[in-house]
């Protein structure tokens, strides 16, 4: 009969341990603070042409944020576009193509879990 009761205590120790480490996924919460690094924070380029910039995402501590999906839109899609969305890789990195629509300024909006990054890219004649 004891050995019994312990193995029942031992039952509901392990349920505990997996829920608490189930709550502690990799999904930050908003108020958690996520860091998005854009490079270069800012570009300019001509017009008509395309350009990359990256983005890494880091959490509190600074380690890498893997999965997470980032979406991109640009203030004036007249000026450039850019690809809309990415998924992070293991490095917490992701990559994006703007494309330059005509001369002028425009923000490139990125953002993640509910925080968003600004950058600004200035498109210039040929």
């Amino acid at each position: 009969m004891k050995l019994l009761n312990q193995k029942i205590v031992l039952f509901y120790i392990t349920c505990l341990s997996v829920a608490f480490l189930s709550a502690c996924a990799q999904t930050p919460t908003c108020e958690e603070g996520i860091k998005i690094i854009i490079t270069p924070h800012k570009l300019s380029v001509c017009s008509g042409s395309e350009d990359k910039i990256f983005v890494k995402l880091l959490d509190k501590q600074g380690g890498p944020l893997f999965g997470m999906k980032i979406s991109a839109t640009s203030t004036s899609p007249t000026v450039a576009t850019i690809t809309s969305e990415a998924v992070s890789d293991a490095a917490g990195k992701a990559a994006f193509t703007i494309k330059g629509i005509s001369p002028g300024t425009t923000n490139i909006i990125l953002s993640v879990a509910g925080q968003k990054a600004t950058m600004e890219v200035i498109f210039i004649e040929h």
